[in-house]
């Protein structure tokens, strides 16, 4: 098999396993909308083991650059640029590569946010909860009267 043949299987089977990556990142967004914390966990687990196989596949695709002679740190279009066959393709592969990893990023920075949002929304009920039944320590009242159980202090 030739470096361009073996470079287009390992690219294929990276951008397959970017596509897949891409789904799970998208259905994520609606289930941290949703609440769902158990069906949240499994996708993050799903997520790893994708990341798993992307990582053992990319060593493949290093070990190819280095046993053909070229240089590890060389960006694929350079390398792309010096393939005589099948450079259309490899391009494409090479661009559709790009295109998945950038929306993925950007449907994680989302991810991201709504997983912060949802974070302060949970310590402000917290604050809240935990504030309404601590009893205050200035004012009037009997010394031991308990707090009240109501979340607003309804005195101005």
């Amino acid at each position: 098999m030739s470096f361009s043949e073996e470079l287009m299987e390992i690219l294929k089977r990276e951008l397959d396993i970017l596509l897949r990556l891409k789904e799970l990142t998208f259905n994520k967004t609606d289930i941290i909308i949703n609440d769902q914390v158990e069906e949240l966990e499994e996708i993050i687990k799903k997520e790893e083991e994708l990341i798993n196989i992307m990582a053992n596949t990319e060593e493949e695709r290093i070990n190819l650059m280095d046993i053909w002679g070229v240089d590890i740190n060389t960006p694929l279009s350079e390398v792309i640029q010096k393939i005589p066959e099948g450079r259309e393709d490899l391009a494409y592969i090479g661009e559709e590569l790009s295109k998945s990893l950038e929306e993925i990023q950007s449907r994680n920075n989302i991810n991201s946010q709504l997983i912060n949002e949802n974070l302060q929304w949970l310590d402000f009920n917290m604050n809240l909860l935990t504030n309404a039944y601590t009893p205050t320590t200035y004012g009037k009242g009997k010394k031991g009267k308990e707090a009240k159980n109501s979340l607003f202090d309804r005195k101005v």
